[in-house]
């Protein structure tokens, strides 16, 4: 019987927020700290939306006028726990055949302070260990946006 390694990117740090900013910065603001630079479309991002709700969507619009999906929303339940379906494969281009999970956490660690915990899971679907090398660092520049976003 083959063995199968799971892949998981693990990013966890301290936002001085309560539980519910520090949830609802992630879930209904994404588009004012989701770097402009990290998309998959043809041309650059203006916008990254996401309907925060369950089965809702998860896109970008761009300079052209097009849209390019991402996922959707799988979990929503304020202000604990928040999970998408990501879409996008080893050569970042939308597959709707692929899902791996961006799964977040939110843990209230006292008045004002939230340890949030963001995994992205099941990535041995992509194939190969670059993306997963690439996403790992891009992860780690996106939570520090998201961060700085929920602090302010």
């Amino acid at each position: 019987m083959e063995t199968i390694n799971l892949i998981t990117i693990k990013k966890e740090l301290s936002v001085k927020a309560s539980q519910q900013t520090a949830f609802e910065v992630f879930t209904k603001k994404m588009d004012l700290w989701w770097p402009r630079t990290h998309h998959v479309g043809t041309c650059p991002m203006t916008e990254l939306a996401l309907d925060a709700k369950p089965g809702g969507r998860w896109y970008s619009k761009h300079e052209d006028g097009s849209e390019v999906d991402i996922g959707y929303v799988l979990t929503y339940n304020p202000y604990e726990l928040f999970t998408l379906a990501w879409q996008i494969n080893g050569d970042f281009k939308y597959d709707p055949n692929l899902i791996t999970e961006v799964e977040v956490q939110f843990i209230a660690e006292g008045a004002g302070s939230t340890k949030v915990i963001m995994q992205h899971k099941d990535l041995q679907k992509l194939g190969g260990t670059k993306a997963v090398e690439s996403m790992d660092n891009g992860w780690g520049q996106i939570m520090e946006l998201y961060k700085k976003q929920a602090e302010s």
